[in-house]
């Protein structure tokens, strides 16, 4: 028999046609890997921006003073007492005992039911006193010379030297005999030894109280 003989060109045409066929599959594979490398990047980028606002939505509330009482459970009775208020508003911020109107020095809390009273910020109970006019007060050191006074308080959870965190239940309210049998809590703010009038003080940012 004889022996097949393949053209000359016919083994130069099939190495250039392989050749061709993996430059193309190298091309559609690089394009697929760099494909798949951004759509990574981009949810990577997604998580990243929503990490990114949820710690900067808990900073904001954490930084911030709160009520010391829950909305609805009871309302101011008596305003904190400033001297460049109107006559009307100076009104709204006396407390009548023994025959003498006395300037409130805080803001005083009434209900017919108890209410729980709670931090406005994270703190330490650096003491409890115990007020002739109101009962005992628990009192908690935020820094150096930011300090609040929580009067009228029964039921308390903490004792002195306890660490306070941001809206806690401190205890709850006291009936008043003085004040009509209502239950009453008084929050008083102390900032570099000179009272706030607390309504102001709530809402701001513990930043806004620098340390001397």
């Amino acid at each position: 028999m004889k022996k097949l003989k393949l053209r000359g060109y016919v083994l130069p045409t099939l190495y250039c046609l392989i050749t061709i066929a993996v430059f193309v599959g190298v091309i559609f594979l690089g394009r697929s890997i760099n494909l798949k490398d951004k759509d990574y990047k981009y949810g990577t980028g997604i998580l990243d921006s929503d990490i990114e606002t949820v710690i900067g939505e808990e900073n904001t509330v954490s930084n911030t003073i709160s009520s010391p009482i829950d909305e609805g459970s009871a309302s101011i009775s008596v305003h904190y007492y400033q001297k460049e208020d109107d006559a009307a508003r100076q009104q709204t911020s006396l407390i009548y005992y023994e025959s003498t109107y006395l300037p409130n020095t805080g803001i005083l809390y009434a209900s017919d039911n108890e209410f729980d009273v709670k931090a406005t910020f994270d703190g330490k109970v650096v003491d409890i006193l115990n007020d002739e006019f109101f009962g005992k007060c628990l009192v908690i050191e935020h820094s150096v010379n930011l300090r609040t006074y929580y009067y009228g308080l029964d039921n308390i959870n903490f004792k002195k030297g306890d660490n306070v965190a941001n809206g806690e239940v401190l205890g709850t309210s006291k009936n008043n005999e003085i004040l009509n049998n209502k239950k009453t809590f008084l929050l008083e703010v102390y900032y570099n030894n000179e009272l706030l009038n607390p309504e102001e003080f709530i809402g701001t940012k513990i930043t806004d109280y620098k340390v001397d």
